[in-house]
């Protein structure tokens, strides 16, 4: 027996959201295109997520899918204080599920911990994508704490759940040493991006549309204002680079008003390149691909990234990226040949790999073809397949009562 419908929980932010804007990013983007392509394989799937009070940047984004927003925190609570909620959030969504779901697939550990109570309810199969791992984080960003109700969570929904989808090799291996989570019900599904709507685009008419001037060289960074995203090393590496005064960088995404943001002004003002950095905050999601298009390099300078979403789809987009040699680019960049990765929170090394590529036009067109071939591998079809393969497993192994016998997928 095949999935047929899917309940889908995004407890801590909304996907219809638009991006950039509090907790609306990397999670999104991939609720909703896994959302689509589950659709078009004719499984109906309902999305359960925190209403967030603002406007929608997208319609659902297939007639098989509908949003459905839950109310049970308020909406300026903050999302490390949501943990305290979960009894009213399973209350809430224990009136609002359908009663012919054949799986609940939680994403984060906020919505996991309420998956795993109503996956007992209602006996069905629960699993789970952790997007972000609390002890991985803190690893990564030496000094920054989890809330320790995270760290017990994250251990419980690993050992609870009938399967976890991880997208790299990496996480898979920090799932089973973190969190104890057995091999056997992890799957390795990589993210998929939206290939109709990422592609290279024709130089006049990202100039058109941008109003880029050609004699920019455009740096840009795409996602949300927070410390694990390293936008402090990049304008680090923006301070070292001082003899191309024709390179701007280009922020697009994220709260320009919150401490943090203003913290990251403070900063550029203070190294003197306040005037080369241009804060754009969240864009429309149409409005993306264009400004990959125009960029001379995208930067993800992240400290840590489970996948790293703007990579791949600069990349689909034919635009030379330099990322962070961590989990998620690493896993669909080639240093060199797709891209060039360089060690996390190394802003010399960030700056270094910039300015070569703005130096070496051969070099430039060669990462862009590169790119634009490791892309290919990146669409939603084959992501959406690991995912349902899975999902049938968990079912299987659910009505056979048996323990979930999900085998490890390799790509």
């Amino acid at each position: 027996m095949s999935v047929r419908a899917v309940a889908f929980l995004t407890l801590h932010s909304c996907p219809l959201a638009r991006l950039g804007e509090r907790d609306a990013g990397g999670m999104s983007v991939y609720v909703l295109g896994l959302a689509r392509e589950l659709a078009r394989r004719g499984v109906r799937v309902d999305i359960h997520a925190r209403a967030h009070g603002g406007g929608h940047a997208d319609a659902p984004p297939h007639p098989n899918v509908t949003v459905t927003h839950l109310t049970a925190a308020p909406i300026p609570a903050p999302k490390d204080e949501l943990h305290h909620y979960t009894p009213q959030f399973v209350a809430e969504l224990a009136s609002q599920l359908r009663p012919d779901i054949d799986m609940i697939h939680s994403h984060y550990w906020l919505s996991a911990l309420a998956g795993l109570q109503l996956s007992e309810r209602l006996n069905a199969p629960h699993v789970t994508t952790f997007h972000t791992i609390a002890a991985v984080k803190e690893r990564a960003l030496r000094g920054a704490a989890e809330p320790p109700e995270r760290h017990a969570g994250e251990r419980a929904i690993a050992r609870g759940v009938d399967g976890i989808i991880a997208w790299t090799r990496p996480e898979a291996e920090a799932l089973e040493a973190l969190l104890g989570a057995g091999r056997e019900r992890i799957a390795i599904a990589p993210i998929g991006i939206d290939r109709r709507r990422f592609y290279p685009r024709d130089r006049a008419a990202v100039h058109e549309r941008t109003r880029i001037p050609l004699e920019e060289e455009s740096l840009l960074y795409v996602g949300r204002l927070d410390p694990i995203k390293g936008v402090d090393v990049l304008l680090r590496a923006m301070a070292i680079i001082t003899d191309r005064p024709q390179a701007r960088l280009r922020i697009v995404g994220g709260d320009a008003e919150s401490a943090y943001a203003r913290g990251l002004r403070s900063m550029a003002e203070e190294a003197g390149i306040a005037g080369r950095v241009t804060w754009h905050g969240p864009v429309p999601n149409a409005e993306l691909p264009w400004q990959y298009a125009a960029a001379n390099v995208v930067v993800v300078p992240s400290y840590s990234e489970s996948f790293g979403i703007s990579a791949a789809e600069a990349l689909a987009c034919g635009a030379p990226v330099v990322a962070s040699d961590v989990a998620g680019p690493a896993s669909f960049i080639r240093d060199g040949e797709s891209g060039r990765l360089v060690p996390p929170g190394d802003a010399a090394a960030l700056a270094g790999a910039i300015t070569e590529i703005l130096e070496d036009g051969g070099l430039a067109r060669r990462l862009s073809a590169g790119a634009i071939q490791a892309a290919e591998h990146l669409g939603w079809p084959a992501a959406a397949a690991g995912v349902m393969s899975l999902y049938d497993r968990a079912l299987a192994a659910r009505e056979t009562r048996a323990p979930a016998a999900i085998g490890a997928s390799t790509t």
